[in-house]
C-alpha cells in the first residue's frame, strides 16, 4: 500500500502527463496561444466553459464554418448527434481549459 506522499507524488505525475497529452492535443488543432487557430478556439472554450455546450450554428458564429469545421475534426470538441450540442471532447479537455483559463481570455 502506497503511503499518502507517494500516492500524491504518484497523482501528481500522472496528472502532470494526461494534461501535457491534452496540450499537445490543442497545440496539434492549433488553438494555444500564438497558434492559427487561437482567437477563434479560445471563443469556443469560453462559451464551453460558461455554458457547458454550445450549439454547432454557435461554434459557426464564433469561428466562422471553415474553422469551425476544422476545428471540429481536430478531436478537441465533440459533436453530439443527437442534441446537436458540441462540448469538451473529455472531462480532462474541460479540466485542462479550465486550469488555463486565463489562455482562452479575449484580448
Amino acid at each position: 500500500m502506497l503511503c499518502r506522499n507517494q500516492f500524491l507524488t504518484a497523482f501528481i505525475a500522472l496528472r502532470t502527463t494526461l494534461f501535457s497529452n491534452i496540450e499537445g492535443e490543442l497545440g496539434s488543432a492549433e488553438i494555444l496561444p500564438k497558434h492559427r487557430y487561437h482567437k477563434e478556439g479560445a471563443a469556443i472554450l469560453r462559451e464551453l466553459l460558461k455554458k457547458g455546450s454550445i450549439s454547432r450554428s454557435t461554434l459557426y458564429d464564433l469561428a466562422g464554418v471553415g474553422t469551425g469545421k476544422t476545428l471540429l475534426e481536430k478531436n478537441v470538441f465533440a459533436f453530439h448527434y443527437n442534441s446537436g450540442e458540441i462540448t469538451f471532447q473529455s472531462a480532462l479537455v474541460k479540466r485542462y481549459c479550465e486550469e488555463k483559463s486565463a489562455n482562452w481570455e479575449a484580448k
